[in-house]
Parts: C-alpha cells; structure tokens; sequence
C-alpha cells in the first residue's frame, strides 16, 4: 500500500512538471502579460487587424495561465493530503501490532482520487487489502477483549543480575595448626560467579483487584538469596514461584489494602531484621491516609500474619505410657510471625522530608526451632537419642551433636548455605535459647535540595524483648545459666545521589552492630558473612549506564567483636579472630 502511494506521488510531480514547462513555453519571452499589453496599447488605439489578434492572443495566454495556476494549486493541495496519509501509515506500520493499547490502529488511505482516475483499479486493489486489513483487526480486537474479560490488564517486568564475587580473611573454628591450644585457621580466599534472574507478571481485574507471579533462579532451600552460583559441572539452574499473590483494594474504603499469598515484605524495614531477598507468605493489611494542608503528610498502618512452618500433628507418651498432652501440643505447634507497623511521613519543605516508624515482629513457636549451627567448614547437627526403659533401667534422653563437612551440603540443588543456619544462642538441647519479639524503630530523613544528588540519612534500631539465659552443660551434668544480654541492634546509613537517568551515580554507607540475640539470624541480613554476634561496613558505589543498566561495586568488612566461640563460651586467648572482607561486583539489566 505504501509503495503504491509513493509511486501515485512521484506521477503527480512528474505531471506537474510538465505542465510547467507547457506554460513556460506557450508565455513571451520574459515580459508578464499586463506589461505587454501596455507595451501595445498605442497601435491597438489604431483599430489595426494585427493589433487586435495580438490582444486576443494574450487574453487567450492570460486565460491559460489562470487555468493552469489552479490546476498546480490543486494538486499542490492533494499531494499534501496524500504525503500526511502516507506518513501516517509508515508510523502505523512501525509501530507494529502491539502499539500502545495492543492494537494496530491506521487511517484509511483513499482507494481512488479526482487528480488520476487511470490508477482506479490499483485503487480498488488497495480498497480490498484495506477491507482484508480491518477484518484481521477486527478478529484482534476480540481475541483482546477476551484476554481482558479473562485476566485483566498485564504488564511483564523482570531483572538479570551478573555477579563476580570473592572473600578474603576467612576463619574455621579448628584447632590452630602451629597451636592447637588456640582456635582459628586461615582459610584460602574463595572467588565465584553468580547469577540472579527474575521474571514478574502484573495484572489487574477492574478497580478493585490486582495480582501478581514472579518467578526467580535460587535454591529451593535458600530462602533469603536468589544467586545461582556458576558451578556443578554445568547443571541446571533451578528456577522457581518466588512470590504470587492477590490483592483487594475497595472502593468503598479508601486507602485500604488486603492482601494474600506469598509476597515482598509489606512494611518498612531495612536488612537488620529481614533481607532484601526474602519473599513472606500469608497475609497482610495496609490502611494509608494522606494530608494535604499540614506538614504531616501520611499515616500508614500495615499488620500481617504470615505462617513460618506448618508441623505434623504430634503424640507423645509418657515413660509410663500414658499421653503427655503438654509434649503433644508442643511437638504439634505451628509456628508463625505476626506483626504491626505505624509509620507516618512529615514533609517540613518541597526539599525535607522525615519518615517515623515502629513495628513489633512476633516471632511465635521459634523456642521449638533446633537450628544448624555453622563453624568454619562443618555444620554442627544437634541429635537427640532416646534409649526405651528395660527392666532396670527407665528410660534416657541423650542429646549430643554430629559435625558434618558444609561442602557436602552445599552443592547443586542441595545448597542450604547460610539459609537454614543460625547463629544465635543455643542451650544444651539444641534448641534456641531464647524466644523473638523485635521492637523496630526506624528514622529516614531524605534533603532533596539537589536532583542528582538527593541525601539520605538513616537509623534503624531493635531490641528483642524475648532474650533469655543460655542453658548449658555444667559440672556433674547440672543445668548451667548463663545470662543474656544480647538483645539489640542497630543500622546506621548514609546515601548521596540517585540511579534513575543515564549518568547518575550514587554512594552508599552503612555501619551495623547485631548481638547474639538480637534478631532472629536465618531471615536477616545473608551477605554480611555472619548474621549476628558481629559488625559490618558496608560501601556501595552504583552507576547508571543506562535506565535499564546499573554498574554496581559493594564491599563488605565483617568482625567478630567477641571471638570464634562468641559470648557465651571462652575463646582460649592466642586464637585468631580477624574481620572477613566480601566484595560484590554487579551488572544489573531492567526490563
């Protein structure tokens, strides 16, 4: 369609041409006609017959020239109209049939026109293509309202993150080599490559429902990471539901959220109780109100309720046999964290704003939780063994650990890493010492004076309000206490500049300090080496290549502030006890 209307222009301007040089010839030598005319006024006076048939013979000229004038008036006119319709077609046709709504949408292009009827019959040629055209469109537009009667508008989104990543000054919790009674072996440096991929569906149904489906790379066991480690003889990667949720917003009550399934974590926090890789599950509630005409700009409540390990119902007897309804509740209990956060948002000027929050985090049933342990290269197993009662003797319960190399772990598809590791206090039986409720306060304080180079300070403390005494093993095989004040932390942070044009950069500081019992270590922070009983510095530098394209750097500097064997044990002195550096250089794609 579009090379005919080119070829229908260039016979018009070939046409017109000619016409132009018809009337260049048929017009005397230079001189317009009114001058002429002028020129002969006198001998027409004479009544001369040459005099007279040189006078009609310029009218006749005159006559012609004003015909001729319209006609290029005319087609000038048409060949605009056809060169706006041509172009307007090429844009179509570039744009494709996924334009901004989904649809192909072009103007209609005249079949014939008035200036050459002998292209009629390419015009009804074109007529028919274009009748064919807006059958095909029409049969789209259907199958599209039906997709969106079905499942709403959609929108795709996604991320692929490439990681070079190495470690330096690690530490195993052995027997010194050149003094075995001291603790502590360097560890060779550990280099690897990684990859990170993410793929999200959004959609929405009418006003009032939104959904989404994320699918991400990771082990199906490592909960708070999505990296997939370049190794494993070229295997597979594994590459799993990462989040999936439905989401109810009435009209009927503004600024109310109700929300279900498995998510980003819905309230304010920063990695110094929940990592940024961490999805939730369960349910969430979100109310926010704005104001307009004070410095107090937004109120926000969020609560959630989300399931953390669904248990087998359990039956448990006594040594004489009867039911121990206690130990049977126990052993059937499910455990859950449960929370609520207000936060509200003043804005002193268009350049100053200041955030508030205080959340509680209930970590319930975390009591009945026998965590791994991590030291160094072996994954210490709590076990417990119970040997039945015979005819002398009753019955016994003996609970000891096994250690197991870390490496036969952490291969392939059976990775578990940090994730499933604690490094919290433990009592004698295996099991946590003491129970998780966070109190959370975080402060964000944000200048944005300049635009590319916005500021940020912020401060994010917890206390857990559940720490209890450590039990271990004493003398004659008695209980032994030990008292626990780690229950607090603390996140400090410094940011300058922005990633959202071509060229922007920005720096990032944070300075954190995580005791013993602070947090609940298997969901918090995952990069900082350990997750408590330790400090960091972290430096981050990030450049925007592109909008869609993020050159990052980070750096880890990571200290055990009380020995290999933490606080509640005795770390014989001479032992070594030296920071681990991380460093983390990312290519990060949007689309």
């Amino acid at each position: 369609m579009i090379l005919q209307k080119t070829a229908r222009l260039a016979l018009i301007c070939v046409a017109s041409l000619s016409a132009a040089l018809t009337v260049s010839a048929q017009t005397p030598v230079t001189r317009p006609a009114s001058t002429v005319a002028a020129s002969i006024k006198p001998t027409a006076e004479a009544k001369s017959p040459e005099a007279e048939e040189v006078q009609r013979q310029l009218r006749e000229q005159q006559a012609e020239l004003e015909r001729m004038r319209a006609m290029l008036t005319e087609q000038s006119r048409v060949i605009d109209e056809l060169r706006q319709r041509v172009e307007q077609t090429e844009q179509a046709v570039s744009a494709g049939p996924t334009g901004p709504t989904g649809l192909v949408k072009t103007e209609r292009i005249a079949a014939t026109d008035s200036v050459n009827p002998a292209q009629a019959g390419a015009g009804t040629a074109d007529k028919t293509a274009q009748t064919d055209t807006d059958a095909r469109l029409s049969k789209v537009e259907k199958q599209t309202e039906a997709i969106s009667k079905q499942l709403g508008s959609l929108n795709f989104s996604g991320d692929i993150r490439l990681r070079y990543e190495s470690f330096y000054g690690l530490l195993n919790a052995s027997a010194n080599g050149d003094d075995p009674t001291t603790l502590g072996n360097p560890l060779s440096s550990r280099q690897r490559f990684r990859v990170r991929g993410r793929l999200a569906i959004r959609g929405q149904i009418g006003k009032e429902f939104d959904w989404g489906l994320r699918l991400a790379t990771g082990s199906f066991a490592d909960n708070i990471s999505s990296n997939q480690t370049f190794t494993d003889f070229f295997n597979r990667k594994p590459f799993a539901l990462d989040q999936i949720y439905i989401a109810w917003t009435p009209e009927r009550a503004p600024g109310l959220r109700l929300q279900a399934g498995k998510f980003d974590v819905p309230w304010v926090r920063t990695e110094l109780t929940i990592d940024n890789d961490l999805t939730v599950e369960g349910f969430n509630e979100v109310y926010s109100r704005g104001f307009k005409h004070s410095m107090f700009k937004n109120l926000t409540l969020v609560a959630w309720q989300l399931p953390l390990l669904e248990r087998n119902s359990a039956f448990v007897r006594n040594a004489n046999g009867t039911v121990n309804l206690d130990e049977s509740r126990r052993g059937g209990r499910d455990l859950a964290l449960y929370g609520a956060q207000v936060r509200g948002r003043f804005e002193f000027s268009p350049t100053t704003a200041l955030t508030l929050s205080a959340a509680d985090l209930y970590w319930s049933g975390t009591q009945f939780i026998s965590p791994v342990q991590v030291f160094g290269s072996n994954l210490l197993l709590p076990v417990t063994i119970t040997i039945p009662a015979n005819g002398t003797t009753p019955a016994q319960t003996i609970t000891t650990q096994v250690s197991i190399p870390r490496d036969l772990l952490v291969a392939g598809n059976g990775n578990l890493g940090l994730t499933t590791a604690s490094n919290n206090a433990t009592n004698r039986d295996g099991r946590l010492s003491s129970g998780y409720n966070l109190v959370d306060l975080i402060g964000r304080l944000e200048l944005n004076g300049s635009k590319r180079y916005p500021l940020l300070f912020l401060f994010n403390y917890t206390v857990n309000t559940q720490a209890r005494d450590v039990v271990l093993a004493g003398p004659g095989g008695a209980n032994l206490f030990l008292k626990n004040n780690e229950n607090m932390a603390y996140w400090a942070e410094f940011q300058i500049g922005r990633q959202k044009e071509r060229g922007d950069v920005q720096f990032d500081y944070v300075f954190s300090r995580v005791e013993k019992d602070a947090v609940l270590t298997p969901f918090n922070v995952s990069d900082a080496t350990l997750q408590s009983d330790m400090r960091f510095h972290r430096l981050s530098f990030n450049y925007t290549a592109d909008p869609r394209v993020l050159l990052s750097f980070t750096g880890w500097y990571t200290q055990r502030p009380n020995g290999l064997l933490g606080p509640f044990a005795v770390t014989p002195p001479g032992s070594l006890n030296r920071g681990t550096t991380r460093l983390q250089f990312d290519t990060t794609f949007k689309f």
